[in-house]
């Protein structure tokens, strides 16, 4: 009976400990959840008008927490609990600045002197970002230590690289880099031939025009005749899957690092990786062609999200994917 005893409380504490942790990844980001609370709209808008990649940003944030959460050895001292309230008030502050101070209105107004007119929405959203990395990375390491950032790291991969190409954006809008700007016509012809296949109607010229549904391609413009509306979409360099492929460049780079594979292989796996994802993107565009054509659903909501959430499921699949095959190749990995 002792020892049943001695084995049950044991096991309580484990629970117990575990409870605490979460409770302290709650209160971490709790002032996220206010604003998500108070003003979701802003979690809705698209990757260079909104805070919306955040919330990806706290998936891959709690994936990894409960992923690694037997390896988090929290051992609470006064100066972990003073850095671990600082990393909170950091983030309070912020918010608090942008909703009572207009922060977003100074950046605003300040970025005019430098960035193009078109990037000024981009340089406004990607402090959302750079803040909640650096959060990140004060709230683990002031609650554990700095070996914890490799278990981790991928919502702070994230968020540095979504905050990267929105700078980008900030110099570069549209079509300004022209290495970029050539994928366009590619994306452009791929997405025609995927509604050719779907039996959508393709014209040549505008006087073929008849009974909806059709479309009319003109240089990076899609003109999209659907059974409820006309929506003119422009596709341009930001649009060709560039985000998506630096976000999957990080995440896959950490899984590289990681995974005791030889050179070639891991080869391989970015690359198949790296084409998946391109052609992911230009899947999406078509997603959002079909709605145009078929459907009167909410398009800016449908635009602003298809791309993250398809993103998710591929690179979470492809993720499992490359872990179940290297383990069957090299059972070391196990």
């Amino acid at each position: 009976m002792t020892l049943i005893k001695k084995s049950f409380k044991a096991f309580l504490n484990q629970k117990l400990h575990s409870i605490n942790k979460d409770i302290f990844l709650v209160v971490a980001l709790s002032p996220l959840i206010t604003v998500l609370i108070f003003d979701f709209h802003s979690f809705t808008l698209g990757w260079n008008e909104g805070r919306g990649g955040l919330l990806f940003a706290l998936f891959f944030l709690v994936m990894e927490w409960y992923d690694a959460r037997n390896e988090l050895k929290l051992n609470l001292t006064k100066r972990k609990i003073l850095g671990f309230a600082l990393s909170i008030s950091f983030l309070s502050i912020y918010f608090i600045a942008i909703y009572k101070f207009n922060l977003q209105t100074f950046l605003f107004n300040y970025g005019k002197s430098f960035a193009v007119e078109g990037g000024l929405p981009s340089w406004v959203w990607l402090w959302d970002y750079i803040v909640f990395a650096i959060f990140l990375i004060a709230f683990l390491t002031s609650l554990f230590n700095i070996k914890v950032l490799k278990l981790i790291v991928t919502p702070i991969i994230y968020c540095i690289g979504s905050a990267l190409i929105l700078l980008l954006d900030v110099f570069f809008p549209y079509q300004s880099i022209g290495f970029l700007a050539g994928l366009v016509p590619f994306i452009m012809n791929t997405v025609i031939l995927l509604l050719k296949v779907s039996n959508v109607k393709v014209l040549t010229n505008l006087f073929e025009a008849r009974e909806p549904p059709w479309i009319y391609v003109k240089g990076n413009y899609l003109n999209v005749m659907g059974k409820e509306r006309f929506v003119i979409l422009e596709v341009n360099w930001p649009c060709a899957g560039v985000f998506s492929l630096l976000i999957y460049s990080l995440i896959i780079s950490i899984l590289m690092i990681k995974l005791n594979a030889s050179i070639k292989r891991k080869i391989v796996y970015v690359s198949l990786g790296a084409l998946g994802t391109f052609f992911m993107n230009i899947f999406r565009i078509y997603l959002i062609v079909l709605a145009i054509l078929y459907s009167a659903v909410d398009l800016k909501i449908f635009h602003e999200s298809i791309g993250e959430v398809l993103f998710i499921i591929w690179i979470v699949i492809y993720l499992l994917a490359v872990i179940k095959v290297e383990s069957k190749l090299n059972p070391t990995n196990n």
